[in-house]
């Protein structure tokens, strides 16, 4: 992207925040978009900064009552990469302490391949990287053990056992399943880079 495109992009795709007990701000969407921005900020590329859209002010709830809420609005996913149930204090602090989860990335890729819809829904992606686990090895971030998985995952993506994800699509919405798409084959050579870049 050039600077105009990112800046447009950034304004339109804002970061999910809310104020959780002392004030203290909790990213609900956009982990990748703020990472993505703290890399391109350690290269010199741009300043990590993105606009933000605040979803609740918390602030004033204890603990419990913040994590409570926080579930029941569907503003929190605590589950692992490996789906093992997690309690809060064991989400990362920082952003750069977030575990690479391969199958998510896999989600994501085919989501973007038109696979199934991009809902406004929480955690979409989640649920189908839950799905591709138990189906897709990804053991690498290199670019042809990702293409493999996609190809893997595209002739997944429309059987009986998608039907009650989230997004599911009867047909496929875009390419055939026997071909990924030049942008997502630009993506995936990014995530290989990105990998080596960590």
């Amino acid at each position: 992207m050039t600077a105009l495109e990112r800046r447009e992009y950034l304004e339109d795709h804002p970061v999910s925040v809310v104020h959780g007990p002392g004030g203290k701000l909790h990213l609900v969407d956009g982990h990748h978009v703020s990472w993505a921005l703290l890399d391109l900020a350690s290269r010199g590329i741009m300043e990590a900064k993105a606009p933000a859209k605040v979803l609740a002010d918390l602030s004033s709830s204890g603990e419990e009552e913040f994590w409570r809420i926080m579930r029941e609005r569907n503003w929190v996913w605590l589950y692992d990469s490996a789906d093992k149930p997690i309690q809060p204090a064991d989400l990362p602090l920082r952003l750069r302490d977030l575990k690479d989860d391969r199958h998510r990335s896999l989600a994501w890729l085919l989501r973007e391949e038109g696979c199934f819809e991009d809902l406004d829904q929480p955690f979409q992606e989640f649920y189908w990287a839950r799905y591709l686990r138990k189906k897709v090895t990804v053991n690498d971030n290199r670019a042809s053990t990702l293409r493999a998985a996609l190809l893997e995952a595209k002739a997944l993506a429309h059987g009986e056992d998608t039907v009650a994800l989230p997004g599911y699509l009867k047909q496929h919405a875009q390419n055939p399943h026997t071909e990924i798409s030049k942008k997502n084959r630009r993506r995936i050579d990014s995530l290989e880079s990105g990998s080596r870049r960590r």
